[in-house]
């Protein structure tokens, strides 16, 4: 069910972590610039979409880093989720 406070939530992490990529980036910090835009894609709506601009504002490189990182962060927030499940399963 659609939860207007989880979305709201879901957009304040969304542009922290675009403007957090964005940052890292512009100080040449590439691997914290791409942890954070990786982020961003996780928790965006439109993906699909939101990788279709980066691969035309991002350099080539950078856009690279971010497609090679985007799997293990799918891994890594599987891998918190199935935690988060577990510690809610466990009886009081």
């Amino acid at each position: 069910m659609w939860d207007p406070v989880k979305n709201e939530k879901f957009q304040e992490l969304f542009l922290q972590e675009v403007q957090m990529g964005e940052l890292w980036l512009s100080r040449g910090e590439h691997r914290m610039g791409v942890q954070h835009l990786s982020n961003a894609l996780l928790v965006c709506r439109q993906p699909r979409e939101l990788l279709k601009v980066f691969k035309h504002t991002l350099p080539p490189k950078v856009f690279e880093m971010l497609l090679h990182k985007i799997p293990l962060v799918c891994q890594q927030f599987e891998a918190d989720m199935n935690e988060q499940k577990c510690w809610e399963d466990e009886p009081d």
